[in-house]
């Protein structure tokens, strides 16, 4: 089916917005994670998928990695209501 110059519209608003969560998203992200000392060079808003904003995490070192987990899990420590339970 093909989509009408209205619909051809709309998608594109709304791909616009989502790329704007993306990117809103990745940069509340990156705040964050720099408040404690967690630098991820390759965070950064991506392309919409089904309407969504999307966020790519990309790579970064090992010591990032081990760092991320360790805010991650003093926060959990911190606040018991973050803890996901696992079965």
């Amino acid at each position: 089916m093909t989509m009408t110059a209205k619909e051809r519209a709309q998608r594109t608003a709304r791909d616009g917005d989502a790329l704007r969560a993306g990117e809103a998203a990745a940069k509340g992200l990156r705040e964050a994670l720099a408040r404690v000392g967690v630098i991820i060079p390759s965070l950064t808003g991506g392309f919409p998928v089904n309407g969504s904003g999307r966020v790519e995490l990309g790579g970064c070192n090992a010591g990032t990695a081990t760092r991320l987990a360790e805010v991650l899990n003093a926060a959990a420590d911190a606040l018991p209501q973050l803890r996901a339970t696992t079965k």
